[in-house]
């Protein structure tokens, strides 16, 4: 009978900034969320306490720790955490809330060589606790009923197989992972807990509610199957090496995982495919595996060139014992790139040689040490862009933004003062001096206002200009307070 671990780590957010930032531990702290209107999106304890509840405007929030809420963090935080688990189970992933906050292991047939399930159940607590984080656990026969026990009960609930209907009888309607819609209209007809809805007809519930609530219903009961999406994309090749004898020379080791790169490499090129992000498992006896990956900025098949990259990651690792197994992997690939050559001037090349430059830079810089800017929405220009590896992954797909043509490319690190001349305080400016020349305005469009609340920390409010002069160049500008300054130069 198939058995299944659930991990779920409560208010998984504030966990994640709280275990990072070990500080926040003992204050009040929210998270809010710009996209629901500077809302409120979780609290800790000590801010339930003060009354910041979830859905409250920031405005109203006084008295806390403000953190800006990030799910991209959150979610990448607790893929982190899935590779750390496993060595409970070779099957791990995310449940499918959104955002998620639990964790599901296949935990078939392992019970017996850690004792039994409760004790494989508090291992993976103490492990969790070791690290800071406070968990709920649950073990079931299914997806559902685990994902729903360990929520909705003790916080170590082992459901005896074959009676998950009976355990999920006096849990409440929510548990079972439906839209907030459907259970507030099942409140409203009286149907508080799953036991009433296993008494109802399916066919009345798929009526009356649609197919969800029915699914949710025989995935939990184990009618309907559901697998456990891994949370590690399955490895376009795999190459690796068994060793007789554990391996502690470095020299040793980089032959064996040039060898095993050549491999991946001679595979990928027959599949005229070449890697974006290879990764290595070193098994070392007596301690945990040992993982590290290399990126690119543009596929390839290149041996040699894949070589240098990961002896260059492997000369900085510390071996934590001796070497007795090594993994490659090919996580991501892409199609390979083929053009002719050109007789005089190859762009290509040049484009080569590019990559190739950042290749070595993010193997010897870690591959967060060369990025590229993005730009993301915020009002503040200072805010309006995040960073993101060149290397590792696939280039992002181009998005138009409509704001964007407003607001020029490239702006001043800090914004210049300006001498600016306009017909009433108030106005547009008419002409203003910059660089020692004079500028006239020749079209002005504005004002837009921006501004920012006490929880960003220094207040801002400025009132934006684009200017158009009569030599044909165009400006951003801003008034602040009656001074003026500019911001940027438009292309």
């Amino acid at each position: 009978m198939r058995r299944i671990l659930c991990i779920w780590l409560p208010n998984w957010p504030l966990q994640r900034l709280i275990v990072a930032r070990p500080e926040l531990k003992r204050r009040a702290v929210a998270l809010y969320e710009q996209r629901r209107g500077l809302k409120i999106v979780a609290a800790s304890r000590r801010a339930l306490e003060r009354g910041i509840v979830p859905g409250m405007p920031v405005a109203e929030a006084s008295g806390v720790h403000l953190e800006e809420y990030q799910p991209a963090a959150d979610r990448a935080a607790l893929e982190e955490l899935a590779g750390w688990c496993e060595p409970f189970s070779p099957i791990i992933g995310l449940d499918d809330a959104d955002p998620p906050e639990s964790l599901l292991l296949d935990i078939t047939g392992l019970a017996s060589l850690l004792g039994d399930e409760p004790s494989h159940a508090e291992q993976v607590a103490r492990a969790f606790s070791r690290r800071g984080f406070f968990v709920r656990l649950a073990i079931a026969d299914t997806i559902g009923a685990a994902w729903a026990a360990a929520r909705h009960a003790n916080p170590l609930w082992i459901v005896p197989t074959t009676e998950t209907s009976k355990a999920l009888s006096g849990l409440p309607a929510e548990a079972l992972r439906l839209p907030v819609g459907t259970t507030e209209e099942l409140a409203e007809l009286g149907i508080q807990q799953i036991g009433q809805l296993l008494a109802l007809p399916r066919p009345t519930l798929t009526s009356r509610f649609g197919t969800e609530l029915a699914l949710r219903l025989n995935q939990a009961t184990g009618i309907a199957p559901e697998q456990i999406a891994a949370f590690r994309a399955i490895p376009e090749i795999i190459a690796q090496r068994l060793l007789e004898y554990p391996v502690d020379r470095r020299d040793t080791i980089d032959v064996i995982v040039s060898q095993l790169t050549a491999q991946a490499a001679t595979a990928l090129a027959k599949r005229e495919q070449g890697v974006l992000r290879l990764e290595c498992q070193l098994d070392c006896e007596g301690a945990e595996p040992l993982r590290f990956s290399v990126g690119l900025f543009q596929a390839s098949a290149h041996s040699q060139h894949l070589r240098e990259l990961m002896q260059t990651r492997l000369e900085r690792l510390t071996l934590p014992g001796p070497v007795v197994a090594v993994r490659l992997s090919v996580v991501l690939a892409a199609r390979l790139q083929s053009r002719q050559r050109d007789l005089f001037g190859d762009e290509h090349d040049h484009r080569r040689q590019l990559a190739l430059l950042v290749d070595r830079l993010s193997s010897r810089l870690e591959p967060g040490g060369v990025v590229r800017s993005v730009p993301v929405a915020d009002a503040q220009p200072e805010y309006a862009y995040r960073y993101e590896p060149l290397a590792g992954s696939k280039p992002p797909r181009a998005k138009s933004s409509p704001g964007l043509r407003h607001r020029p490319l490239l702006v001043e690190p800090r914004p210049m003062p300006l001498e600016v001349l306009s017909v009433v305080p108030e106005g547009p400016p008419i002409q203003f001096r910059w660089q020692g020349t004079d500028h006239r305005v020749l079209r002005s469009w504005g004002p837009e206002r921006i501004q920012t609340g006490w929880w960003r920390g220094n207040y801002i409010r400025r009132d934006y200009y684009r200017v158009a002069t009569t030599e044909g160049n165009r400006f951003w500008i801003f008034r602040r307070h009656g001074d003026w300054f500019l911001h940027g130069v438009f292309d």
